[in-house]
Order: C-alpha cells, then structure tokens, then sequence
C-alpha cells in the first residue's frame, strides 16, 4: 500500500476502510486496512472500528454515497485556492437539495476551512 502499514497517519494507526472490488495482492502484514465491497458493509464496519470516536469519509464518489443515504452528520470542506479540470464533484449529482448549516469558518492564507452539520 502506498503509505506502508500504518497508513497515512503513521504512528497514529488509525483504522481505514476501503470500499473495494478486490483487495489488492501487495498489503502489508499488519497493516491498519480493512476491504469491504460495499457503502453498507464500510458505514458498519467503520461505526465498529471507530467506537466512540467520529468516523471521517474521503473520496468524492464514496462521501456521495453515504449523503444520498443520510448517513452524514458533517460535512467539512478545505477549499484551497486551485481548480483542477478532472476528478470526481463532491456534491454532484445529488438526488435532492441538502440543507447544510453553518458550523465553523475558518480562514488562512492557505485555505478556507467551512464545516457544516447536515440538516436532516
């Protein structure tokens, strides 16, 4: 896996699901993933990983997913002051119009930092 076993945060060894076709031949003994096919199967197996803690979504199709579920309590977002021509749209298509409420903004020279709660 790219970011060895602990995954991206290292040290930390946060657990990670990964919604997956396969899994792939090269992860590493030990290692903080964990493979499920499915929206389903990752939302449970994440509520279980996680406990009391918060579960975080990345990945524009997977976070897609999930909000046509009502399965997101919170969305933040980092918007960093560039615009890439390809990639999959966070919020697009939706079935419905979300209601967000603001949460938090923050504002640095780098970034805007939004975070929202999802109106349900």
């Amino acid at each position: 896996m790219y970011w060895g076993e602990d995954g991206q945060d290292g040290p930390a060894r946060i657990p990670t699901v990964i919604v997956s076709h396969s899994v792939p031949e090269n992860v590493l003994h030990g290692h903080v993933y964990t493979f499920v096919s499915g929206i389903e199967a990752a939302y449970q197996t994440a509520k279980k990983l996680a406990g009391d803690k918060d579960v975080y979504i990345t990945g524009g199709d997977v976070a897609q997913q999930f909000l046509k579920r009502g399965l997101i309590d919170e969305v933040s977002i980092h918007l960093v002051p560039v615009l890439f021509g390809s990639g999959t749209r966070l919020f697009e298509p939706l079935d419905e119009h979300l209601s967000l409420e603001p949460i938090v903004t923050i504002q640095t020279a780098e970034a805007i930092h939004l975070r929202f709660r999802v109106v349900k």
